[in-house]
């Protein structure tokens, strides 16, 4: 009943917002300056401020290219995916201009005063509270970078603008998108009260607002409910943007933000593999490790990573150099699932720097196909069952069926761990239920597998190891396992039993453009009430020590019951 009831107030309210008589509404009394602004400490990139000069706007996996038209580019172009469309209408951007330098300031300014020229009476996307308030956080924080050396008119303009859309902000703030999108609408909020002159009582508003927020999507263990690394990362950024601001307008900085930013921090180092960039789970991206270190930097927090996150659904096994982090729980909760990917038990394995065992990451595009298949199970280090997804993804992008009951138990004994979990998101399959096991030693050099699926026989299984694009690989031992060469020359050999192995074509989509990478593939059928898959990956010795190694590595093998 409740959508029959908000989608007309929905419709009735984007009629009063794009009338005149709102446009009214939000006129009254225009700043005649902003107050101390807060920094924006996150630095640009040159590169992309140049290719905006020159009319190619690089947002969001996608680049279009417009005649240059002093700077602003077309608003709502044809081609432009959603994410192009965000990203565009933030004006995030703005900081790449800064960094570029040279006549950067006359550039955005151009494409701010076309802006306010076509977008700034209300529309439904451009002024939606997420987008609003990336805007006013991107315009508040190079204010001054925007008005040095401005004319009278574009001052007046970009004030009256900047007040109009908060008044705006003040009224819709909890209207828009959940999670991260809440926080950035917050924020600015919270920003517009700290630097316009009056605007105290948004100030007082986005505190209560905040402190809501954090206790609907922070969870006990520092994690975030949409389970999604880069969103925690991004999170903690605006918390520590939020903390920095309220220093520098000497403010007090309450104590539920400092201890979240103290919980969430641990919690985003737990989601870091060795090279320091973070692991592909729920959408997530691999994001800058440099930045990533201001970030925890400019926090000043300081907890190491714990190695279960068992509120937020994740386990973290690391011995010496080795790392393995498993997604080992269900979905999120939908209200926070938008982006979430159908991964029960999926694992990504790490040596000290280099990446061996991953996910392939999340598509950034216009392609809907592409940002559909990479949620699927397949795309993960997993096991699927007649290349259907443990978790339901439906063409709207939504959640459908998920699993009813994920399970999961851990040991850790002399440095060594082992997690067993399960998951009955197969159920519909004839009640299918997949176990999986997985082993890591205390030196580090060997990690056994076992995957189980119970329930009637019938259907394929297809378990996948997707690997890093700089990893080699090829079928050995007459097709019962892999060698695995990662780019220092270092070799982990894949052995299983159980199915058939198989070495093909994936793709990695972790960090910018697609990369071309394999995956190593184990497939079989089910056979009746219990299929067992073992396989293990040993680190393979160096040419001196594979001798004196090579017994003692097989009579100290762990068994897994």
């Amino acid at each position: 009943m409740s959508g029959f009831v908000t989608r007309p107030l929905r419709q009735l309210k984007a009629m009063y917002y794009g009338s005149p008589l709102y446009r009214l509404a939000l006129l009254g009394r225009a700043p005649d300056q902003v107050l101390q602004a807060p920094t924006d400490p996150w630095p640009g990139r040159a590169e992309n401020g140049r290719a905006i000069a020159e009319g190619r706007w690089r947002l969001a996996g996608q680049t279009l290219t417009f005649p240059p038209r002093d700077g602003a580019p077309e608003w709502y172009p044809e081609a432009a995916w959603t994410g192009w469309l965000e990203e565009l209408h933030g004006f995030v951007w703005l900081r790449d201009l800064r960094e570029m330098g040279g006549d950067s300031r006359q550039i955005a300014r151009h494409a701010l005063a076309g802006w306010m020229a076509d977008c700034g009476s209300w529309d439904g996307f451009a002024w939606r509270p997420d987008i609003l308030g990336r805007r006013l956080v991107s315009w508040l924080t190079h204010g001054g970078f925007l008005l040095n050396g401005a004319d009278a008119l574009f001052r007046r303009r970009f004030l009256q603008s900047l007040a109009e859309q908060t008044r705006h902000l003040a009224r819709v703030v909890t209207a828009g998108p959940e999670g991260l999108g809440r926080i950035a609408a917050v924020k600015a909020l919270l920003y517009a009260g700290l630097s316009l002159p009056g605007a105290e009582k948004r100030f007082a508003q986005a505190m209560r607002l905040l402190e809501h927020e954090l206790d609907r999507q922070m969870l006990q263990d520092g994690g975030q409910r949409e389970r999604n690394p880069s969103v925690h990362f991004l999170l903690l950024r605006d918390l520590v943007d939020i903390r920095l601001a309220l220093i520098q307008a000497k403010r007090p900085i309450p104590d539920w933000l400092q201890q979240t930013i103290d919980r969430a921090a641990p919690m985003l180092r737990f989601y870091r593999h060795g090279d320091g960039a973070l692991a592909l789970f729920n959408g997530g991206r691999e994001e800058s490790a440099g930045l990533i270190d201001n970030v925890l930097a400019i926090g000043q927090a300081t907890g190491k990573p714990v190695s279960r996150a068992q509120h937020t659904g994740y386990e973290r096994l690391a011995a010496r150099k080795t790392l393995l982090l498993v997604d080992a729980a269900g979905p999120p909760h939908a209200d926070f699932a938008a982006h979430a990917h159908a991964a029960p038990m999926a694992f990504e394995m790490s040596i000290g720097t280099e990446r061996l065992i991953v996910n392939m990451g999340t598509w950034l595009g216009a392609d809907v196909s592409w940002r559909q298949a990479v949620r699927e199970t397949a795309a993960h280090s997993t096991l699927s069952v007649d290349d259907k997804s443990a978790v339901e993804i439906r063409k709207d992008g939504n959640l459908g069926r998920v699993p009813r009951q994920v399970t999961v138990e851990r040991r850790d004994e002399e440095g060594a761990s082992l997690v067993s979990m399960s998951h009955d998101g197969y159920r519909p399959l004839g009640r299918l239920v997949h176990r999986r096991s997985l082993y890591l030693s205390a030196d580090g050099e060997d990690v056994r597998g076992e995957d189980v699926v119970v329930g009637p026989g019938g259907e394929q299984f297809t378990l996948r190891f997707h690997l890093h694009p700089d990893v080699q690989a090829a079928v050995v031992q007459d097709g019962q396992g892999a060698l695995l060469r990662l780019p220092s020359g270092e070799g982990w050999r894949l052995r299983m039993s159980g199915g058939v192995l198989s070495l093909t074509d994936s793709v990695y989509l972790g960090a910018g453009p697609m990369k071309r990478s394999q995956q190593v593939v184990i497939s079989g059928g089910l056979n009746g009430e219990r299929t067992e898959i073992k396989w293990a990956l040993t680190r393979v010795p160096p040419p001196a020590k594979k001798k004196r190694r090579a017994a003692a590595a097989e009579d100290n093998a762990p068994v897994l019951e």
